[in-house]
């Protein structure tokens, strides 16, 4: 997990905890207590995950960790509106990378998106076959 810059977005990227259960609670509590001290710094945070893992396509404990961000965001979204958080989650598949940053420099520069999820990239499309 990395962030950079008293006014840059910070940055979140979680890593895979495969299929060990007991990697869970801490990998999220890790991920609120940073979120949180960055938020109540004034900096933005944008929470990265692997689309494949909100699609239910990687591991269960991944999608269990990777879901629980994105509840964290949006609890976080909305009881941050009074102090001004902006907290959002971006979810990009491999090759995703250049997408990604586009994204998270959007949240950086946007002063009311907050507790959405932006999928980018194309994991997601070419799922529906006719």
């Amino acid at each position: 997990m990395s962030g950079r810059g008293a006014s840059e977005v910070f940055v979140l990227r979680p890593g895979s905890v495969g299929d060990d259960l007991d990697a869970v609670t801490p990998a999220l509590t890790r991920a609120f207590a940073e979120a949180r001290r960055a938020l109540e710094a004034g900096r933005p945070v944008a929470v990265v995950v692997a689309a494949r893992d909100l699609l239910g396509q990687g591991s269960p404990v991944d999608a269990a960790v990777a879901t629980g961000l994105l509840g964290m965001v949006r609890a976080l979204g909305i009881e941050g509106v009074k102090p001004g958080w902006r907290v959002n989650v971006v979810a990009g598949g491999e090759g995703d990378d250049e997408a990604v940053a586009e994204a998270i420099a959007m949240l950086g520069r946007s002063s009311s998106i907050t507790g959405q999820l932006l999928q980018v990239g194309g994991a997601n499309l070419g799922k529906v076959v006719p």
